[in-house]
């Protein structure tokens, strides 16, 4: 079952997209169940003044990357790199067993929103139509 939290950020999704003129991108994935996050972020003197992302996986996940991007809109990297694992479980709300999983992508996310380093996308194409994948 999914909690309110998690139905309302999974059917009415905050900040999805890209942003075309991002200072940062970030790239999580989970290798695992395959759950993979792009956040676009755009900041104003070391404080996230935008943000948007792309998300692939559970709507767990989906959802989390949501919240997450909601919560670090008007922080900087600091106040960001104070945000406990206690944090992110209140703000995802309660989680059954399979989904616990997102509170790690969302701390991931956290983690490289607090010391980005990726100016820019790097697209993979890992198929390429009429010659398989490799």
């Amino acid at each position: 079952m999914f909690n309110d939290i998690i139905c309302d950020h999974f059917m009415n999704p905050r900040n999805i997209g890209e942003l075309t003129d991002a200072d940062y991108v970030i790239e999580i994935s989970n290798p695992i169940c395959g759950d993979t996050v792009h956040m676009y972020l755009k900041l104003n003197q070391e404080v996230i003044s935008d943000v948007a992302y792309r998300a692939y996986g559970c709507s767990t996940s989906i959802a989390t990357a949501s919240i997450v991007s909601e919560k670090i809109v008007g922080m900087s990297k600091t106040e960001i790199s104070s945000i406990t694992r206690s944090n992110v479980v209140e703000w995802l709300g309660e989680l059954e067993p399979s989904q616990l999983h997102c509170v790690d992508i969302a701390l991931n996310i956290l983690n490289q929103c607090a010391n980005p380093t990726k100016k820019k996308f790097e697209q993979k194409e890992f198929l390429i139509e009429g010659e398989g994948a490799f």
